[in-house]
């Protein structure tokens, strides 16, 4: 018997005691609590690289307003607001343009770095003889400028997150609108850039491409600035030319498709006649 019991103590299970049903209830509301904290505040999503800042300005942005495609600075630069500082960006981007039609900037940057090293060298190897011949402690005379270089030249890799972002973005602006203009979205859009791509490509058999590079440069910074001192006579000359244009485009059309009228009916009445295709039977009443 007491073999019975001993096997049954140890069959016992220890069941967890019940709650009661205020417990119950405790437990239930602060569960729901704690999901709602979590909810009201969401994970922070990491921003992807298709992300555009501007998407929801893009779209009420019209295609025309060649203006909102530049960022503060850029046209600040090229409406001449400091126009001190529009003319040195202009002249030394003109500058370098038209120096790398004599200088190549490889040969600049090699013999840069050939000439700093060479000198950073003799001086560094000069003083360190120096203070062996004078029993002075050998100190590299640099030392203390590559060992604070990490204050001068560390780059934060926020900063290049940021500048990567903004370069993401306006290459996704820039291929978006190209694909826009290939696919023809609008057919003006399209007509014109087909007539700026012929104009740069007729110019290049004319001038080098320093010379071309330096042209568009120096329309790039004159062109907004003069539109904008002449906007009402440019604006009304541009509808004259768009007005006279569609007419010649309407009278062409209706030239087209008259001749075309006329080919058509004289190649079925040769074919009739040849007895290429049948000809169609009268019905009569």
């Amino acid at each position: 018997m007491d073999q019975d019991n001993t096997v049954l103590d140890y069959l016992k299970v220890d069941h967890p005691a019940q709650k009661s049903f205020a417990e119950h209830q405790s437990t239930v509301t602060e569960n729901a609590a704690g999901n709602l904290t979590e909810d009201a505040h969401p994970a922070r999503r990491e921003r992807s690289s298709t992300d555009s800042t501007k998407s929801g300005h893009d779209n009420k942005t019209s295609t025309a307003d060649y203006h909102s495609y530049m960022t503060p600075r850029l046209k600040s630069l090229v409406l001449w607001e400091n126009p001190s500082k529009s003319g040195a960006v202009l002249g030394g981007s003109l500058a370098l343009v038209l120096s790398c039609r004599w200088v190549s900037l490889l040969n600049v940057a090699c013999a840069a770095l050939v000439f700093g090293i060479s000198g950073s060298f003799i001086y560094v190897n000069g003083v360190l003889l120096f203070n062996r011949i004078t029993s002075k402690p050998a100190v590299r005379p640099l030392e203390k400028y590559y060992s604070r270089s990490a204050e001068f030249l560390h780059v934060e890799s926020d900063t290049i997150h940021s500048r990567v972002d903004k370069l993401t973005d306006g290459l996704n602006v820039l291929l978006t609108e190209l694909a826009k203009i290939v696919l023809v979205e609008d057919n003006q859009r399209s007509a014109i850039f087909i007539a700026l791509s012929y104009t740069v490509w007729t110019l290049r058999t004319w001038f080098s491409t320093t010379t071309l590079l330096s042209l568009i440069l120096i329309f790039f910074f004159a062109a907004p600035r003069l539109y904008l001192d002449n906007q009402t006579l440019i604006d009304s000359q541009v509808a004259k030319t768009s007005e006279l244009a569609q007419q010649h485009v309407g009278k062409g059309r209706q030239l087209v498709q008259e001749k075309w009228t006329t080919v058509y009916s004289k190649a079925e009445t040769f074919a009739k006649e040849k007895g290429l295709i049948k000809k169609s039977d009268k019905k009569t009443e």
